[in-house]
Parts: C-alpha cells; sequence; structure tokens
C-alpha cells in the first residue's frame, strides 16, 4: 500500500518490484477498487518515513525501464 500511503505513481513502484508499469498500474487498481468495496481508506502518511529518502534513491538509480522477462514457449 505504498501507492496510497505515501503517493508513490505506478512507475516508481514497477522499477522497486521488477514489474512493468502497466503491470503496477493494473495491479494498484484492483487493490483500490477491493479496498473501496469493503469500505477501507488508507490515509496518506502524514509525515513520511526517513527510509522515503532511501528508497526514492534507489529508485533514481535503477534502470528507466525494467528488464523484461524471458517468455518461454509451450511446445
Amino acid at each position: 500500500m505504498l501507492h496510497l500511503r505515501l503517493a508513490l505513481a505506478a512507475e516508481p513502484l514497477a522499477v522497486l518490484f521488477g514489474s512493468s508499469r502497466t503491470a503496477m498500474h493494473r495491479t494498484l487498481l484492483k487493490n483500490r477498487k477491493l479496498l473501496e468495496a469493503h469500505g477501507i481508506t488508507l490515509p496518506p502518511a502524514t509525515t513520511p518515513p526517513i527510509v522515503l529518502a532511501a528508497l526514492k534513491a534507489r529508485v533514481v538509480a535503477r534502470p528507466a525501464s525494467p528488464t523484461p522477462r524471458s517468455r518461454r514457449r509451450v511446445k
């Protein structure tokens, strides 16, 4: 729930978790809909944790786009 608590966009989260931006966006949307369906709201963090600076630095240091995963053909 980093996305909701810390207002992180899909792209940095995708880089952090080694996923594509599109897949991360879909996942975040599904999570938001699930939370809304159950009436759960996550308030944003009032003070960003100190580790957020390290997280941002790690994301910035990574390549702009995630490394594509290899796809095997099933014969």
